[in-house]
């Protein structure tokens, strides 16, 4: 377990900046954006046209019915973590190179010889990657989600008050405040099975590749669909292509991008909770519907077949 714990550090500190720093340059641009935003309707004395959660600035500074303020504070209270999504698209990106770097780089600069030497296993440095993609990262992610939602919801409260319409009581004492931020944590469970079949193809292929690994891991599976549709086309075969270009293609490479589960199972309409808003509750339920799916579980099962391949390849494959 020590050792387990030192080999996440490692990790971590020498990708400091996909992890960390990019996440959190991400939240602070959108921070300062929205602040900017709201800053400048509140001086520009809410014109029409402006919107905060799908509602008209310019009508807040009017009166507004106890039901009109109810529906704008669920609104708020239930799709804030919503503007922490910028964040999970950064990290389908983080992931997904880290993955495919991961194990190639070590070789390329020489650096898998001196871990060879301390007593670490393959196994051991391998899973430490993984988990490093598939649970350390969302967990920053969400943290930084939750951090920018928070600050997001407070700006709009100081907005609403200058606009004369004070909610900060409303929004404080709402349950669904507090509990966002974990019904978004409880996605990660969800994800991390999802992904396991990009992250064991990509970090397979980092195990293998001699040189260039992007075009391997990625130009490879293109290449085979555009020749079977070539195929398809010059023969006038009845190929089936559409499975190779959902179950292989877009489940092999964008597993690692969050949501991308509803590519593949629709979600309920009832999901949303407003024109601009999303429940979180009815997101976790929805997400965790994909369990039971056969989809999910094969995808698993490939993919830690595939990180166990790359623990092999990592064993016998010299520096070259």
């Amino acid at each position: 377990m020590n050792t387990m714990k030192w080999l996440l550090r490692r990790e971590f500190w020498e990708h400091k900046g996909g992890f960390f720093w990019t996440p959190l340059v991400v939240s602070a641009i959108m921070t300062v954006v929205l602040a900017v935003s709201l800053a400048a309707a509140v001086t520009m004395g809410y014109q029409k046209g402006v919107h905060i959660n799908g509602a008209d600035v310019g009508s807040l500074s009017e009166a507004m019915n106890p039901e009109q303020q109810a529906q704008f504070v669920t609104g708020l209270t239930h799709g804030y973590m919503g503007t922490g999504a910028p964040l999970f698209m950064v990290l389908g990106f983080v992931v997904f190179f880290f993955c495919l770097s991961s194990l190639f780089d070590e070789r390329k600069d020489r650096s898998v010889l001196f871990w060879k030497s301390l007593p670490v296993s393959d196994a051991e440095t391998v899973l430490s990657k993984v988990a490093i993609a598939l649970v350390v990262a969302p967990v920053i992610s969400v943290a930084f989600a939750t951090i920018t939602g928070v600050l997001s919801l407070l700006f709009i409260c100081i907005a609403a008050a200058a606009a004369g319409l004070n909610i900060f009581g409303s929004v404080l004492t709402s349950g669904a405040v507090y509990l966002a931020p974990f019904q978004i944590a409880a996605i990660i469970p969800v994800y991390i099975l999802w992904a396991l079949p990009t992250v064991g193809w990509l970090m397979m292929v980092s195990a293998w590749a001699k040189t260039k690994p992007f075009l391997w891991a990625v130009g490879a599976p293109l290449l085979i669909g555009v020749l079977l549709l070539w195929f398809k086309a010059l023969f006038g075969l009845e190929l089936e292509t559409d499975w190779y270009w959902r179950d292989i293609v877009a489940r092999g490479l964008l597993s690692v991008a969050p949501g991308s589960w509803f590519g593949f199972f629709h979600p309920d309409p009832n999901m949303s909770s407003g024109p601009d808003n999303i429940n979180a509750m009815a997101l976790v339920s929805q997400s965790w519907r994909v369990l039971g799916s056969a989809n999910i579980w094969i995808g698993a099962v490939v993919g830690s077949a595939m990180i166990f391949a790359a623990m092999r390849l990592r064993r016998w494959r010299d520096e070259g």
